[in-house]
């Protein structure tokens, strides 16, 4: 009983030590006061975050897995779920792709719309957008290219074409849905997204990846994305 005593002082105090070193704040760039960007985070000694991002400021506890700094990781993710109908439409020459979004929100909440879903045939390089207003960009990456704009039946149409597969992916989902046609002959896909209830204040299971004396952004692969830029630990004498 008091070897096991024993460990678990060992432990806390080993995990205490590793966090002390972690504590403080990080942020973009190496010199300047905190108002001068946009993005920074302090990791607190009692466990507790506080994270700006964009303006917008978020709480929460933190914790270290090996190299990770795990943002509220008791508050677990929730993802859209999407459903394919498909059927035939006789003499029709093109394919007819519908969305049917459900939005859905709690008491303090804020009600979501659908704003684009992309949909590839087989493989990835064969994709469209689908959108319910002409984009220009999507967050961080290129200008949104192939995009089709839904009209007033929530519907597109492509040209016809020879597919086994379908991949759909929209906000809200961690990666593609894959769909095989039942019917070889479908030329009509009705998506159905329930969506989930959208809370801005709350960061859900995010981490950083802590490098030395930085923390930087993973990307979908879950490794370092060396894109965006990392939040540098700041200096006792940074901090004005």
């Amino acid at each position: 009983m008091k070897n096991l005593l024993l460990i678990l002082i060992l432990i806390h105090s080993v995990l205490y030590s590793q966090n002390k070193e972690i504590t403080g704040i990080y942020k973009e760039g190496v010199m300047g006061n905190l108002s001068s960007y946009r993005n920074y985070i302090e990791l607190k000694s009692d466990s507790t975050f506080i994270y700006t991002n964009l303006g917008r400021e978020y709480y929460g506890k933190w914790e270290l897995s090996q190299n990770k700094v795990l943002l509220n990781p008791k508050i677990k993710k929730e993802f859209a779920k999407v459903r394919m109908k498909e059927s035939f439409k006789i003499d029709s020459d093109s394919i007819t792709i519908t969305i049917n979004y459900i939005p859905k929100y709690n008491s303090g909440t804020k009600s979501t719309t659908f704003q684009m879903a992309t949909v590839y045939f087989d493989k990835k390089n064969d994709y469209i957008h689908i959108s319910k207003t002409p984009l220009s960009s999507c967050a961080w990456g290129p200008p949104v290219r192939k995009q089709k704009i839904l009209n007033s039946n929530h519907a597109v149409t492509i040209s016809k074409k020879d597919f086994s597969q379908i991949g759909f992916m929209t906000h809200n989902l961690n990666d593609y849905i894959v769909f095989t046609k039942s019917n070889p002959n479908s030329n009509v896909f009705e998506f159905e997204i329930e969506d989930i209830p959208y809370d801005e204040d709350i960061i859900k299971d995010e981490f950083f990846i802590l490098d030395g004396k930085s923390l930087y952004y993973p990307s979908k692969k879950g490794k370092k994305d060396v894109m965006r830029t990392p939040l540098v630990k700041m200096k006792k004498n940074q901090l004005k």
